[in-house]
């Protein structure tokens, strides 16, 4: 009898992404986020938030530790049954080792201008959050809430955490400074542009394949991934030949295995690759380890 694993199996190479992710995180914070005095926005720019308006209007000065921490465990027993194991225990890593790099890596001074740093430091914490999110992780907060949501929608969501970042920011802006609440803004919309292009675990595709061994072609893909295949019959006009075309959805990260499926079975195969921007029915979402 198989037992199952409380505790999945993490590579060495998870851990090397996770760490790299997390110098690259602190990096941002140390060399642009804290010179360039920017706002933080997700997790920790709401429980900034919160302690503040707290204090303002009930003169209750909460400690932000268990704001952070009571919103980060409530978001996380929201979503902790759509997540794997692996998923989590690599974001927490992620937060722990960020906390701690965030204190011992060097400063340097990069440059002296708000709006450079603010750019620059986007790329750096945009390139941060993809390496987390290919190696199986993710940098923790909001992260969370964006890979439930892009799961049950099978869909991108990303955009959708910068509209929140960026409410917050101006609400920051409103009720403390415009100027960094405007830089911080620059920041996550560079993060999120950076993160978008990069993740393609939701990002879906639609493959159009005309081949004359449609069964061998279909299992060969059926062998890696496990979506649905419509089948079509018609006829090449130019041969005159009988054709099968097959038509299926696949994430964007899986076409390259698919493709060379495709080819190994029937090297003379066609494919079409299109983009796909939604879709509406079952669809078989990869789950998270």
């Amino acid at each position: 009898m198989t037992k199952h694993k409380l505790i999945p199996s993490i590579s060495s190479t998870n851990i090397v992404g996770i760490v790299l992710s997390s110098l690259m995180s602190s990096f941002a914070i140390v060399n642009f986020v804290r010179p360039a005095h920017l706002v933080p926005a997700g997790v920790t720019g709401l429980s900034m938030l919160v302690q503040r308006e707290v204090l303002e209007l009930l003169n209750v000065n909460l400690s932000f530790g268990v704001i952070y921490l009571f919103i980060n465990v409530s978001i996380l027993l929201f979503v902790f049954k759509h997540l794997g194991k692996q998923f989590v225990i690599l974001s927490l890593l992620h937060v722990v080792l960020t906390s701690f790099f965030s204190d011992i890596l060097p400063v340097y001074q990069l440059a002296h201008e708000p709006v450079l740093l603010a750019i620059f430091g986007g790329v750096v914490n945009g390139l941060a959050i993809s390496v987390a999110l290919k190696v199986g992780g993710s940098t923790g907060g909001t992260d969370f809430i964006a890979i439930f949501f892009s799961t049950v929608k099978n869909r991108p969501m990303w955009d959708k955490i910068m509209i929140f970042n960026m409410s917050m920011l101006i609400y920051n802006g409103w009720r403390s400074n415009w100027e960094l609440s405007l830089y911080s803004i620059i920041y996550q919309f560079i993060s999120t542009e950076i993160l978008t292009k990069n993740h393609d675990r939701y990002k879906l595709s639609s493959l159009h394949i005309i081949t004359d061994q449609p069964e061998v072609v279909s299992q060969a893909i059926l062998s890696i991934v496990r979506h649905g295949i419509t089948e079509f019959q018609g006829k090449g006009v130019y041969s005159q030949k009988d054709k099968t075309m097959l038509y299926m959805v696949v994430n964007s990260f899986e076409i390259r295995p698919v493709v060379k499926a495709i080819k190994d079975a029937d090297a003379k195969a066609f494919i079409e690759i299109a983009s796909v921007d939604r879709i509406e029915g079952n669809y078989r979402q990869k789950p998270l380890d």
